[in-house]
């Protein structure tokens, strides 16, 4: 990722997702971040939910290692080309408020050598989170151990 690289978000948009989040306690729910890049900016237009029967209450493996990269591709190109999007990335909550990568997220990125995940913290009164939207960059295609990034976000007024 480029040094001067930004990552903007609506204030409105950044609200409802953490609301969503929130509100689906305890449990799991993931979907995808649509951005548009203008320059040295990612620009969040919209965030989708994935369907209700995807929640869980824990991190699991996926099933099938290979139909999850070859359904994470198809996804993102056809979000690419049909909808005219810049950026499509995978986003999942943390019902705990940890921001911080999980065993699985690492897993999940080793086998595909290269992504992004965004991860979604909800409003938590026991520790006074009040939400959390960032994200991890991982590339170890050219060296042994992996570059893991830290995104954040800039919420912004539209």
């Amino acid at each position: 990722m480029a040094d001067n690289f930004r990552y903007l978000i609506p204030e409105k948009i950044y609200d409802d997702i953490i609301q969503k989040v929130s509100d689906a306690l305890p449990f799991i729910l993931r979907g995808w971040v649509f951005a548009d890049r203008r320059g040295d900016f990612g620009i969040i237009n919209r965030i989708h939910v994935e369907n209700e029967k995807m929640r869980s209450k824990a991190h699991k493996r996926p099933r099938s290692w290979m139909r999850y990269k070859k359904a994470k591709i198809y996804n993102m190109r056809k979000f690419k080309q049909e909808e005219g999007i810049d950026i499509a990335w995978e986003w999942h909550s943390h019902p705990s408020g940890n921001e911080k990568l999980h065993m699985i997220d690492k897993q999940i990125l080793n086998y595909l050598s290269m992504g992004v995940m965004i991860i979604v913290c909800p409003k938590l009164e026991s520790n006074d989170n009040k939400g959390l939207l960032l994200g991890w960059y991982y590339d170890k295609r050219t060296t042994k151990k992996p570059i893991i990034e830290k995104m954040v976000f800039e919420i912004i007024s539209e």
